[in-house]
């Protein structure tokens, strides 16, 4: 048995005994990890408060073989996450970041990129108000870097470019957008799809250039027009509720989520 440490984010914790937790961490270098933390329950834990939802802490386990669960025996805070001192919806909008990694990522696949992003993404929710665009940008880039990006600027049927507007309806005002196909859909690809919905051309086009830009530093996206914010935040939760094929336990408790 060898003996592992890493930064991780704790994504979720539960009570496995009296004294015990079996908490599931985001790690940097061995992405989702799940184990038992004998004595974290304790009113002098060994562990403190490093094992808190969303904690960012540097943790040291033993890894177990098959499909026994990890040991975890060093737990030491780097930060707290503090959002739900701010407001609730900011702390709404961690639980939900949690949410989306336990959902979307695997055991023992490691995405140094996307632990970076989501400790930056934490600490916003901490400090900034503009909770919308840290959730849509968390969101975005963690599809980019699991493959699973919408396909905004050619169709997700025949994938033709350049000259996608051409072909993408009569009228230039409204496009289609197939939840299941994963993209927009020109006229000839759109019968028997099924999950279309309907989106302006601009919201097309500031969609894309958010998925174009960069997500290291943000920028303000409150020039688009709210009607397109509105049907970016659809697009985008029915997009991620058809990849797994169910509803997410925090969409209802972000139904005031604006960009």
């Amino acid at each position: 048995m060898s003996s592992e440490k890493s930064e991780a984010i704790v994504l979720r914790a539960v009570p496995w005994s009296e004294t015990s937790l079996v908490v599931t961490l985001w790690t940097k270098d061995f992405g989702k990890v799940s184990g038992i933390a004998k004595g974290a329950r304790r009113i002098r834990s060994p562990f403190e408060s490093a094992l808190d939802l969303l904690a960012h802490s540097s943790v040291v386990f033993i890894v177990k073989s098959g499909d026994v669960l990890d040991l975890l025996t060093e737990a030491k805070l780097i930060r707290r996450f503090r959002s739900g001192q701010k407001q609730l919806l900011n702390l709404y909008a961690g639980f939900y970041v949690a949410e989306l990694l336990l959902r979307f990522t695997e055991e023992d696949f490691a995405i140094p990129d996307l632990f970076d992003y989501t400790q930056k993404t934490l600490e916003s929710l901490d400090t900034r108000d503009d909770v919308g665009e840290i959730v849509l940008r968390f969101e975005l880039h963690l599809l980019r870097l699991l493959g699973h990006a919408p396909s905004m600027h050619a169709c997700a049927g025949c994938g033709e470019v350049p000259d996608v507007a051409s072909k993408l309806e009569p009228s230039s005002r409204t496009i289609s957008f197939g939840i299941e196909a994963g993209g927009i859909l020109c006229t000839q690809c759109l019968p028997g799809q099924r999950s279309i919905l309907r989106i302006r051309e601009s919201t097309r086009r500031h969609l894309l250039d958010i998925l174009q830009g960069s997500f290291d530093e943000p920028s303000n996206l409150k020039t688009i027009p709210n009607v397109c914010k509105r049907e970016i935040r659809t697009l985008i939760s029915r997009f991620l509720e058809s990849l797994l094929n169910r509803s997410f336990d925090l969409h209802p408790f972000l139904e005031d989520l604006a960009l």
